[in-house]
């Protein structure tokens, strides 16, 4: 997000430079060439407006995939932390088989080529009868994978469904720094804050994808402020699956 940020600062002084009057910029050094370089190519944009469609989509992709990255390392995490099956939390033991099937169903789509009939098959196999000599294995695949956009209700449904760790936004309206980004002091303000900023980034990326005619390009402040609400949600997110993960 930070990366993302920087490029946005970036072209905002390409655009801050094609304004500047060379005339009298006699300089030879060879820095003034690449200055002089980048003033004409700026030019070239100066009176139209960027586009920072794509920007926007990189900041909204990494998030969901940052998302299951943080799914994936919590089971891969609990399964070395919990060594009996039977200790996990219902709504994990449960979900694995569900989920795994769906994967099989899948196999040949390009985000599971990774994997195999036989080691999904062979993971909730290891379920049945686990032991100190042959450990159970999950699938982590199979509680990331999403086919929806992360709005609000998605990550709630799939948090709660597949890991068990409920009212996600209640506990993320107490994180401290999106209660400073929010800026509000009530629980209730936060959550719904959260919940609205977050929806509205999911239609904003949608609205770049499928487009019609009454579509506008976002603009540097709303490409940042994007960019800012999901690094901090991120962390919340970290930070609210770990004190879950130690409570178990």
């Amino acid at each position: 997000m930070e990366q993302a940020i920087r490029l946005v600062e970036l072209i905002g002084s390409v655009r801050d430079l094609a304004k500047v009057d060379l005339t009298r910029f006699k300089s030879k050094h060879a820095v003034a060439d690449s200055v002089r370089s980048v003033h004409r190519a700026a030019l070239e944009f100066a009176s139209t407006p960027i586009a920072y469609d794509g920007i926007y989509l990189a900041i909204c992709g990494r998030f969901e995939f940052t998302i299951r990255e943080l799914v994936e390392r919590f089971i891969e995490l609990i399964t070395r932390d919990l060594p009996s099956h039977n200790h996990l939390p219902a709504a994990i033991r449960e979900w694995h088989p569900k989920g795994s099937a769906d994967i099989i169903l899948r196999i040949r789509e390009e985000q599971f080529r990774h994997l195999s009939v036989v080691s999904l098959v062979g993971n909730l196999a290891s379920c049945l009868h686990p032991s100190a000599a042959s450990p159970y294995k999950l699938t982590p695949e199979a509680y990331s994978y999403n086919d929806r956009n992360f709005r609000a209700s998605e990550i709630d449904t799939l948090l709660s469904e597949r890991l068990g760790l409920s009212k996600i936004w209640q506990k993320l309206a107490r994180h401290q720094r999106l209660i400073d980004w929010s800026g509000a002091n009530q629980s209730d303000t936060v959550e719904n804050l959260c919940r609205s900023t977050l929806n509205n980034c999911m239609e904003r990326r949608n609205a770049i994808v499928h487009r019609g005619r009454a579509y506008y390009t976002p603009g540097s402040t709303e490409v940042i402020q994007c960019a800012t609400f999901l690094a901090a949600l991120v962390e919340g997110i970290e930070e609210t699956m770990a004190i879950y993960k130690a409570s178990l």
